[in-house]
């Protein structure tokens, strides 16, 4: 009967390994958005670094690889990075975790400008041409109701290369992001590059997981697992600060996170 029952412990063992044992590595795609994704940065960027600690705090292997965002968009079987509101619109997820968050603002350049931009409302952005990264804008017909228009580009370098000739009159912008092209590119005139504040300009980052990826529950609750440890033993903090190293993190930062992640778990469940 013992060792009936021990035989029946390694069948049942067998199982469970053998239903995760298939999850070798998972592979998720992001597009080149420095800081936060980039091929060329340390550990991936800011986000990459946090996919790769999540990774390794529960216990999974991750592989992040790089394509242009219109092919991320179009690919409707993929796993995904990135802001869940530009891919949900093509693909359905079998999960989403919410790792990080970003705060979009609005750029102009100040040399183009007889007085200064201010935005009260979206009444200040009718006849305005506006610069946004391809595939990034998702309600057009709203805007274009409010007699806004858009000029789209394929790099975060030609938006700003457009804003400078007046090609355009302002950039909405991730504001790491735009930063970061700033000094890249044009680091002797930053200063004439100005900021408009956004406010509720919070948007999540997450992991997304292709509704055709085997175990992909298990694999969401490793990722789980692995950010709440990260978040508990500070290493997510000190990750962030080697990027926010100007500013602390915006305010209810985590509160965000979890108020997204919540949002997303509660749309699975309907």
């Amino acid at each position: 009967m013992l060792k009936s029952f021990i035989l029946l412990l390694l069948i049942l063992h067998s199982s469970l390994y053998s239903e995760n044992a298939g999850v070798n590595e998972v592979v998720l795609e992001a597009n080149e958005a420095p800081p936060f994704w980039s091929k060329e940065m340390p550990y991936n960027g800011i986000a990459g670094e946090l996919v790769h600690a999540i990774s390794e705090a529960g216990d999974i292997n991750s592989r992040i690889i790089f394509k242009p965002l219109s092919r991320l968009i179009d690919d409707d079987e993929n796993n995904d990075l990135g802001n869940p509101a530009f891919f949900m619109i093509n693909q359905d997820f079998s999960e989403i975790i919410p790792i990080a968050l970003y705060h979009v603002s609005l750029y102009y350049y100040a040399p183009n400008h007889k007085k200064r931009l201010e935005l009260k409302s979206i009444d200040d952005l009718k006849g305005l041409k506006i610069g946004t990264l391809k595939g990034t804008l998702i309600d057009v017909h709203y805007f274009e109701q409010n007699a806004i228009m858009f000029k789209e580009s394929y790099s975060h370098e030609s938006l700003f290369k457009k804003l400078k000739l007046g090609r355009i009159d302002m950039v909405i912008e991730i504001e790491l992001v735009a930063e970061q092209t700033i000094k890249k590119f044009f680091e002797k005139e930053a200063s004439n590059f100005v900021k408009i504040n956004l406010s509720n300009a919070a948007s999540p980052i997450a992991i997304m997981l292709a509704e055709e990826l085997n175990n992909s529950e298990w694999i969401a609750n490793r990722y789980r697992i692995g950010l709440e440890k990260i978040i508990q033993d500070g290493t997510y903090q000190n990750i962030m600060k080697k990027y926010y190293i100007d500013e602390r993190l915006p305010q209810n930062w985590f509160d965000d996170l979890k108020h997204f992640e919540e949002l997303y778990q509660s749309e699975k469940v309907q």
